[in-house]
């Protein structure tokens, strides 16, 4: 593969991800033996890969703390029994679950995957609290927003599947097209620049240059998107956005970019770079906002946009702000 190496490249298969997990919950919750202990131990040394998922799991310790401290109850009455439901549901291929995740078999499986654990672990490129380059398919240029995961095929038409966060890609000149997929639908695109977000029920799309053509993944909808163009793409309906209020990839250059934006869908925007909650007084929710901001300070961006605004800002804690009227 083209792309450059790091410690999150490898893909890990499924059944491994998912004995990763299991044994990570089980200690976590503090419900492991002395005598599972040492078959963790034994576990681990077995393969490479059982160690380098443990490695990614001790990447993502704050996700499997956030299960063990909100749930350590139900952990210790469920995971007895987790080894014989994978077991069971592996073999009448019913992990997959409504989330789309082999992961949802239990309460516990399924607060790990909300945290977004399972997509670290089985992504080839990944990005925790900073954005990232890589260099994919032949000199072609992906750029990966804050906790984003991506799985790549280069051997299957330059297959990307953007599975958590945003990308942004831009394609060199090669033969075959790349084929972006997301859980609402596939992309196909050659020598474009283009931005694509992940949700759980939809996905935002911004052609910066070039064509993008889509195929809905719940129809038969096909669409063909020009460069300017941004949209909000759902797996049986698209929606047209104005592309003029927000620009979705100036992340790439550390800015957050507004022209009579919203205040309260600003702060949300804002809010994928910040810890904590942010949010506005109802009064001035709709109040337009417009400026190029530096993403490295948000505390600023905060002071920067109350005084436009002629409000105030206050803090209940360090991580809970509000612009309010003065």
């Amino acid at each position: 593969m083209n792309f450059r190496l790091n410690h999150n490249q490898a893909h890990i298969p499924e059944h491994i991800v998912q004995q990763a997990i299991r044994w990570q919950i089980k200690i976590e919750s503090g419900s492991i033996s002395e005598a599972e202990q040492g078959h963790f131990v034994k576990w681990r040394s077995a393969d490479p890969l059982h160690e380098l998922a443990c490695a990614r799991l001790l990447h993502l310790d704050k996700a499997f703390s956030d299960v063990a401290v909100k749930s350590a109850g139900y952990a210790r009455e469920t995971l007895q029994k987790t080894d014989h439901e994978i077991d069971s549901l592996q073999r009448r291929r019913l992990l997959k679950g409504a989330l789309g995740t082999t992961l949802s078999i239990a309460g516990v499986a399924f607060l790990a995957e909300q945290q977004g654990v399972r997509h670290y672990l089985s992504a080839d490129l990944s990005t925790r609290n900073s954005r990232e380059e890589f260099i994919v398919f032949k000199n072609s240029q992906l750029w990966l927003n804050r906790h984003s995961t991506v799985e790549i095929d280069e051997q299957k038409s330059n297959s990307i599947t953007l599975t958590q966060g945003e990308l942004f890609l831009k394609t060199a000149a090669i033969d075959a097209p790349v084929q972006l997929h997301t859980a609402h639908g596939v992309f196909a695109t050659q020598n474009a620049e283009v931005f694509v977000r992940h949700e759980a029920s939809y996905a935002i799309v911004q052609v910066n240059k070039g064509l993008l053509h889509y195929s809905a993944a719940a129809s038969e909808n096909s669409l063909s998107l020009q460069a300017g163009s941004t949209y909000q793409l759902f797996s049986n309906k698209q929606f047209a956005l104005n592309s003029g209020v927000f620009d979705y990839s100036s992340w790439r250059q550390n800015l957050l970019t507004a022209r009579a934006m919203p205040l309260a869908d600003f702060l949300h925007e804002l809010a994928r770079y910040r810890s904590g909650h942010i949010r506005c007084h109802p009064s001035l929710k709709d109040t337009l906002i417009s400026g190029v901001f530096q993403l490295s300070d948000t505390d600023l961006i905060l002071s920067t946009v109350a005084q436009s605004l002629g409000a105030e800002l206050n803090y209940l804690t360090r991580f809970w702000a509000e612009i309010s009227p003065k």
